[in-house]
């Protein structure tokens, strides 16, 4: 009789890891900061690492995945082309990501962010009157799920669109950041991408034909020495907006709201000195992330902990 194999020190599969991922986290960084999961990736946890890697300048192109039991069961589950956002900015090495990030700069100015403070504060206040009128709300239907939403759609400048449909959407799509082992929820996920991408597309045919003086207008006219985004980059860059923005404000919200009302007295804190709010922001996004993992591709070896990775 064969011996059966001891559990994955980290199994995202496992009963009640979504609801509380940390103790699988804090076991990983106790028994392996540097770990080998038996799918053939490898997992950082602790945050000098994670640090490092990130500003290491390797590789995020799916074309240097070599094989593995992960990558087949990705390939099992989506086939060859899980989701069409490989021509995003944060999908490409350079030059291709120098080159996309130059020519959203163009258009993605700190000036033109700074404009849409005095919406988005009458957003939040519309949203917050409401919720206080109910008495009672679910924070993330009466705020964390529209605000940013909301406020992306008036950025770009996007056509009237169903937005609830475009949100249920960019919901599934985000399941692709997530160990999928459902080829249903996978299928949903595809189907999810392509209509997205339809609906991208819609919405630059229409600007193309109403310019005006928003987002999705500088993106189109983005010109550097004669280079600009074509078709396929504008569509991936602006799904990228509406799925990156979007997701992980709703999160960061929700997340962080719950992290406050569990430590009370940081929450008293906070409320005394509204001084603390930009430092507040940054801390919740460290202590309970909105995007729990990132990727990086080894092209060639690399050494971490005296632990050699290879390429």
């Amino acid at each position: 009789m064969s011996q059966a194999l001891p559990a994955p020190l980290f199994d995202p599969f496992a009963p009640g890891f979504t609801d509380d991922p940390y103790p699988q986290y804090a076991a990983l960084r106790a028994a392996a900061p540097v770990y080998q999961h038996p799918f053939g990736f490898w997992l950082l946890s602790c945050y000098d690492d994670v640090s490092w890697l990130l500003r290491a300048g390797l590789s995020v192109e799916d074309r240097n995945i070599a094989a593995s039991p992960f990558l087949e069961l990705r390939e099992l589950m989506y086939g060859q082309e899980p989701v069409r956002r490989g021509v995003s900015m944060l999908d490409r090495d350079p030059p291709d990501h120098t080159r996309l990030r130059r020519l959203v700069s163009k258009a993605f100015t700190p000036r033109a962010v700074q404009a849409l403070r005095p919406r988005i504060t009458a957003l939040v206040d519309s949203m917050l009157d409401a919720a206080e009128r109910e008495g009672r709300v679910d924070l993330v239907d009466a705020l964390a799920f529209p605000l940013p939403f909301a406020v992306i759609a008036e950025m770009l400048g996007t056509p009237p669109a169903d937005h609830e449909r475009i949100r249920a959407l960019t919901g599934t799509v985000v399941r692709s950041l997530e160990p999928v082992a459902d080829p249903a929820v996978a299928a949903a996920i595809a189907a999810a991408d392509s209509e997205l991408t339809e609906i991208a597309a819609s919405m630059i045919a229409w600007k193309r034909a109403h310019p005006a003086g928003d987002l999705l207008t500088a993106l189109i006219g983005a010109e550097d020495d004669g280079d600009v985004l074509d078709d396929e980059e504008l569509i991936a860059q602006t799904l990228l907006l509406y799925i990156a923005g979007h997701e992980t404000t709703v999160n960061l919200i929700a997340g962080g709201t719950v992290a406050l009302l569990r430590h009370p007295a940081q929450l008293v804190l906070l409320r005394d000195d509204p001084a603390l709010i930009a430092n507040a922001v940054e801390e919740l996004l460290r202590y309970d992330s909105p995007v729990q993992a990132s990727r990086r591709i080894t092209t060639e070896p690399v050494r971490i902990r005296d632990v050699a990775i290879p390429g």
